[in-house]
């Protein structure tokens, strides 16, 4: 039997702490909700007049996961909120989101949105940003490095700014703490887990891949990239070429399925309370309910950020690439750098709040996952583009999860995953594009990548209506993608590292 949680969803455990690598000197940890209710105190004003003046202060593209992150008691008012987003935040008001609600949001986006000429050209960039040659920073545009040699050197000559919080977070912050509200949506206090060279490396690396990837598009979609000769690196045009390349001059590649809480990129920290200089640390995260019953109760859990996480790590002693593979916010289906601040609570890879299912993947089953990763990221963003999907998809073609969920289903038959919310429609859409590519040209390095991707549409799980046989299946699912160790009550409870008194 899997207890039901009894308090707030975001309940962190008073066990936390009690093993050296929870790192609680380093990044001690409170609640989001004794961070608000102590930030309402400290600022002597009532909840509603302090909730928006913080939700003022974030920027518009984080409000809307941060309004399903809100304890109950703290959920604002629609009238509130921004015009825009108000029937979303009267669905949230009462509860927590639901895979089925998730599915729908993301399926109605794209029919509520005009698309007309005067609307925002985001979902055409999913093709652009896959297939471009070069990466954009603060300081401007930087072409793509085409050896190894330029690619260090490239990194050695990271921008300033090239992975810094946006600069109206951190102005807003300064502004919150001068008034003395002790919440600010960054985590202050914590480092990076590689230096400025390694995650600009990565940035570069990632984009490498996708430029790598997106060669193997037909002509019609080809000339729409504006690109006019395939793009190679250290005279390779393919990813797969890329890696047995790597190998044989002593790198060691490998990849493993991913699996973390999700906090959709947001952060939070209040002032140590005893007057020092250091921060406490908010964890957020995302709760939902899953739709599976356990002794009578829905189950809740937290919603995981999913991934293929690859790891490159030269034979001189350089530090490893760390990039990974899926469908993102960012408004593409692809490679991205995994640049991650160091949260030991949340993505720390050794101490297992970061849970790895399945098998590493290495050699040829590596290459095979790379080459389904191309053709999926060709299908998904021309058909992001073709049909001008908002945010490159986002959602309609599945959320990180069902693009990482496909591709192990791709591999191996199966998949470790939950909730799965790619719904029906658009696994069809899906189907009925790829064939129009290759009746384009669509180039294939691998047969059976094709017939893998097709039948992991058909036999990939869904868990929007969750009964009978498929409980059980699921549940095994929603264990083996959360976390073996963390300090939210919810995660601790699912995998048995805490038992209610």
């Amino acid at each position: 039997m899997i207890p039901m949680p009894q308090h707030d969803p975001l309940a962190l455990s008073e066990s936390w702490g009690s093993q050296s690598h929870d790192q609680v000197g380093e990044a001690p940890l409170i609640s989001l909700v004794d961070a608000l209710e102590t930030s309402c105190l400290r600022r002597g004003i009532t909840r509603e007049a302090f909730l928006s003046e913080l939700l003022r202060s974030v920027h518009q593209r984080r409000l809307i996961p941060l309004l399903a992150m809100l304890p109950r008691n703290w959920k604002q008012t629609p009238s509130a909120l921004p015009s825009h987003l108000r029937g979303l935040g009267s669905m949230l008001e009462g509860g927590l989101v639901t895979p089925l609600l998730l599915a729908a949001l993301a399926d109605d986006l794209q029919h509520l949105i005009p698309k007309n000429a005067s609307t925002p050209a985001t979902v055409t960039n999913a093709l652009t940003l896959w297939s471009s040659t070069s990466v954009t920073s603060s300081e401007g545009t930087h072409e793509l490095p085409q050896s190894i040699q330029a690619w260090r050197r490239q990194s050695r000559q990271a921008p300033k700014a090239s992975d810094a919080r946006p600069s109206q977070t951190r102005s807003t912050s300064q502004g919150l703490l001068g008034l003395g509200a002790g919440l600010v949506w960054h985590n202050n206090g914590l480092n990076t887990l590689q230096s400025a060279s390694s995650r600009w490396g990565n940035t570069l690396l990632a984009q490498v891949l996708n430029a790598l990837g997106a060669n193997r598009l037909p002509s019609p979609w080809m000339q729409a990239t504006n690109r006019n000769a395939p793009f190679t690196f250290e005279g390779v045009s393919t990813p797969q070429e890329l890696i047995r390349l790597l190998s044989r001059q002593g790198w060691q590649c490998r990849a493993r399925i991913r699996a973390s809480v999700a906090s959709f990129g947001l952060g939070a920290s209040s002032p140590d309370p005893s007057g020092s200089t250091g921060w406490q640390q908010i964890p957020l995260a995302l709760p939902y309910r899953t739709g599976l019953l356990a002794d009578g109760n829905e189950l809740e859990a937290l919603l995981p950020h999913c991934s293929l996480e690859l790891e490159l790590t030269p034979a001189d002693g350089e530090p490893a690439s760390l990039l990974q593979y899926y469908q993102g916010t960012e408004g593409l289906n692809g490679w991205a750098a995994l640049n991650d601040l160091h949260r030991p609570w949340q993505n720390d890879r050794l101490n297992g709040t970061v849970k790895y299912p399945g098998e590493p993947l290495e050699g040829q089953r590596l290459e095979l996952a790379l080459d389904l990763c191309d053709l999926m990221a060709a299908v998904h963003n021309t058909a992001a583009a073709h049909g001008k999907l908002q945010t490159g998809g986002y959602g309609a073609l599945g959320f990180c999860i069902d693009s990482t969920a496909l591709l192990e289903q791709a591999l191996t038959g199966r998949c470790h995953l939950f909730p799965l919310t790619l719904g029906g429609i658009w696994r069809e859409r899906l189907r009925d594009h790829l064939d129009q590519l290759l009746n384009q040209g669509l180039r294939v390095t691998d047969d059976s990548s094709v017939e893998r991707y097709r039948r992991a549409l058909d036999t990939l799980p869904s868990d929007l209506n969750i009964h009978g046989l498929d409980c059980a299946s699921a549940l095994e699912r929603l264990r083996a993608s959360q976390p073996e160790h963390s300090p939210f009550l919810l995660v601790r409870r699912l995998s048995g590292e805490d038992n209610p008194s």
